[in-house]
């Protein structure tokens, strides 16, 4: 073979970001509704915010306490661009600001005119953008409400995957700019991938990180010339490589942690399953983890907790496709603020997707999956596309809790009367959420009250109903996870590490608790692994 066209493969610190007009990528800037709204209500007004005011912008950047805030994250040189794109923004996505502009509009409508008469008239009084595609609606309660038809968005203009692309670019280390509060720009050392999630080219990408091929048919396969094809070159190594790890079935139940909520479970014949899939790339030095070539060449399920975007990572999910047999999802209840998991990602190329209700479950070979109520974690929103789940491989139970916050801890005894003791438990301890604004502002008709969003917070379980639910399950070993510590998720959670935070101590006193009773305990960070 000819030195020009020897074996390559994607170097392993390559990072594929997926954007959405130049934002990074996250489920609601996929569902039609909830994009509509993030582009007008959000990114718009950021942009705006900055164009008017780059020094303020600059300066919060730089106050640690104000991590994660409504800031963009650029110099004041870029202010150009960002006027360019905020006329792209308006010209490519002209049919979502409508349709998002609208749809607040009706929203008030209704619950300016729902009076607990019929509420038949006001379909005709709707704007026009939106008529056809919502329902409108009392709650058993007699509150006037809109539910919005949302597969019909996915078959019309609101819903537009033109506006999707990719960054491909080297990684230096851990650090990436915050994602959801600043538009990702143009970069020398980058390469724009023009193509939606949907595209076969993701898979391509995804299998050139473990399948090695001729650099002239990475070339060709991704149109390359020149001055691109120089840069695209600079991302690829040469093989052979030392082999991959081989996942072959150990005889018995193992369990990896990748960090944050993501852990793979393989069953003693080889069956696996893949939770909540955030996976780091290789880095020179810091601390230890496993990355994308530890995971099996096939995934035979992977399950989502919930629809957040530490949770539901579209940059881990569109590299892992190609290899992913089925995702199981928690079903959901159709609201503006619960768009359908199922349906998003069928939009973006995955095949096999299954929705699951309570107590709903798959099986395959040694493994069975069930989906269990989840409480909490969503500021008190009707959101049902949740669910933590329970694992059995050959005999032993894991409960994935992820995020739940343990609001009413008969559950948990009811868990325990129908499915037994559960041998091992993960539960997250993030009792500090975020206010749910943060997430949901966007989507709000009307501002919420200051005082009433920081009440109606983003929380997980504290110390106290942890234990209630350890108590209540009968645990043998627990796992606090999903704190969204590592380094290599700071771009995505903003969670301040430090020791001295309420969830790190709520989170210590726990162990600490579940050590004096005798109980294996331990708060996960970075990696672990153990053998059943």
């Amino acid at each position: 073979m000819n030195v020009t066209d020897e074996l390559v493969m994607l170097q392993p610190n390559v990072v594929i970001e997926p954007l959405v007009e130049r934002w990074y990528a996250w489920s609601h800037l996929i569902s039609p509704a909830t994009s509509a709204m993030n582009i007008v209500y959000r990114h718009l007004t950021l942009l705006e915010s900055f164009v008017s005011a780059p020094d303020v912008h600059a300066a919060a950047c730089k106050n640690p306490s104000l991590r994660g805030g409504p800031f963009v994250d650029l110099p004041a040189s870029e202010v150009e661009a960002v006027k360019a794109l905020i006329q792209s923004t308006r010209a490519r996505q002209s049919a979502q600001i409508a349709f998002g502009e609208a749809l607040r509009e009706a929203f008030r409508l209704v619950i300016k005119n729902g009076d607990g008469f019929s509420i038949e008239q006001h379909y005709a009084n709707l704007p026009a953008p939106v008529r056809g595609y919502v329902e409108l609606l009392y709650t058993m309660g007699g509150f006037p409400d809109l539910r919005v038809i949302e597969p019909l968005l996915y078959r019309s203009p609101v819903f537009n995957p033109s506006v999707q692309s990719a960054m491909i670019y080297r990684a230096k280390g851990d650090e990436r700019p915050f994602a959801f509060s600043t538009p990702r720009m143009p970069q020398v050392n980058a390469y724009e991938l023009m193509e939606p999630f949907s595209a076969e080219v993701y898979d391509f990408l995804g299998r050139l990180r473990a399948e090695p091929l001729p650099v002239s048919v990475v070339m060709e396969r991704l149109g390359l010339t020149g001055a691109k094809a120089e840069l695209f070159r600079s991302f690829l190594v040469a093989t052979p490589q030392a082999p991959k790890p081989v996942n072959a079935p150990l005889g018995q139940t193992r369990w990896r942690y990748f960090g944050h909520a993501c852990v793979s479970v393989q069953a003693p014949d080889g069956t696996n399953v893949l939770v909540d899939p955030i996976v780091a790339y290789d880095s020179d030095g810091g601390i230890e983890r496993f990355v994308l070539a530890d995971l099996p060449e096939h995934i035979d399920y992977v399950v989502l907790t919930h629809n957040h975007a530490d949770h539901v990572l579209l940059e881990t999910l569109l590299a892992l496709r190609y290899k992913i047999g089925t995702i199981v999802v928690p079903a959901g209840g159709g609201g503006l603020a619960d768009p359908s998991l199922k349906l998003m990602l069928e939009s973006i190329g995955f095949k096999h997707v299954v929705e699951l209700g309570p107590l709903g479950s798959v099986e395959k070979g040694d493994l069975k999956l069930t989906a269990l109520p989840f409480l909490g974690e969503h500021g008190d929103l009707d959101i049902r596309t949740k669910a933590a789940w329970l694992v059995e491989a050959a005999g032993n139970r894991l409960l994935f809790a992820a995020d739940s916050n343990n609001l009413e801890p008969l559950l948990y005894d009811q868990i325990r009367s129908i499915f037994g003791k559960i041998d091992t438990l993960f539960i997250g301890m993030e009792c500090l959420g975020a206010p749910f604004s943060w997430t949901y502002g966007p989507l709000l008709p009307i501002a919420v009250d200051r005082k009433k969003d920081q009440s109606r917070r983003l929380n997980g379980s504290d110390f106290e109903r942890g234990m209630k639910v350890i108590q209540s399950l009968g645990c043998e070993s627990v796992y606090v996870y999903a704190m969204g510590a590592e380094p290599w998720l700071q771009y995505i959670t903003s969670i301040d590490p430090d020791e001295n935070t309420p969830p790190v101590i709520n989170a210590k006193q726990l162990v600490q608790a579940c050590q004096s009773l005798g109980l294996k305990a331990e708060r996960l960070f970075g990696s672990a692994q153990e053998v059943l």
